[in-house]
């Protein structure tokens, strides 16, 4: 059931009425959906759902088609605690990726805990940089080289990232050279999945204007499924990963298109 501690409390305020009633009933009865809630507040189908939207954002629902369903454990986990897993393999990705990063380039970077250990490789480069993720953005905020263009929308405290409308809407004006995306789950053929819902949104929009792709995965996303499909894996150019992912996966992506790249350890 719903935890009402002080912290949680003050998160709420920040909510109109109908929004705190909601959050109150998804957490009592594990669904809603929007048509009964438009009847029931008496406000159209696309307030409940910009409601469910801002909800999301916040941590205190997962939208699913036509409702919302309460929180369960495994959502999306806060990103000091992403950042502690794996760091070997994720170091070792993020250097090999900024190395693709050439002076000039227009790049995009999600808010996974790779890319924003990717930005210390990336300093003293002539770049523009289009994120959604806050971390990245004051990382690289005093290098007078990089322009950072921060995607605006709510914030998702779990990931200090903003999402929603706003931020698909200002990524379609863009273009991008390369974009530097994580994922939750890698398969063969599932594909590129993810595990909420406002965040795969986001990155969609960004593999839609951008001209490569590079997949950070480190081997414990190989053979994961989640809930939200980003994309074929053959959409990738480029999936840099670490040396414990086995040689005949690489093969295997190289045979499908996508060049497979093993990070290396630093000395």
């Amino acid at each position: 059931m719903f935890d009402y501690t002080e912290n949680m409390k003050e998160k709420l305020s920040f909510f109109n009425e109908r929004q705190q009633k909601i959050t109150e009933m998804v957490d009592k009865s594990g669904s809603l959906r929007v048509a009964d809630l438009s009847k029931q507040f008496n406000v159209s189908e696309e307030t409940i759902r910009r409601d469910f939207e801002k909800l999301e954002a916040q941590g205190l629902l997962n939208r699913i088609h036509g409702g919302a369903v309460r929180i369960e454990q495994k959502s999306e986990i806060p990103i000091p605690k992403r950042r502690a897993k794996n760091i070997e393999e994720k170091e070792m990705i993020a250097a090999k990726a900024a190395s693709y990063v050439e002076d000039g380039d227009i790049i995009a970077m999600d808010a996974s805990t790779t890319t924003l250990i990717m930005t210390k490789y990336i300093k003293g480069k002539s770049l523009t940089v289009i994120t959604n993720s806050i971390g990245v953005s004051l990382e690289l905020a005093q290098e007078s080289d990089i322009r950072v263009i921060l995607i605006g929308g709510y914030l998702a405290e779990s990931s200090m990232s903003l999402v929603g409308n706003f931020a698909e809407r200002v990524i379609q004006d863009y273009h991008v050279d390369k974009f530097f995306f994580s994922c939750l789950g890698v398969d063969f053929k599932r594909g590129v999945s993810e595990i909420h819902e406002d965040q795969a949104l986001v990155k969609k929009q960004l593999i839609s204007i951008s001209e490569k792709l590079f997949l950070l995965a480190d081997y414990s996303k190989f053979g994961e499924k989640s809930l939200f499909r980003l994309c074929d894996i053959t959409d990738a150019d480029y999936l840099i990963t670490d040396n414990k992912v086995p040689i005949n996966t690489i093969r295997e992506l190289n045979n499908l298109g996508v060049t497979g790249i093993v990070g290396e350890k630093s000395d």
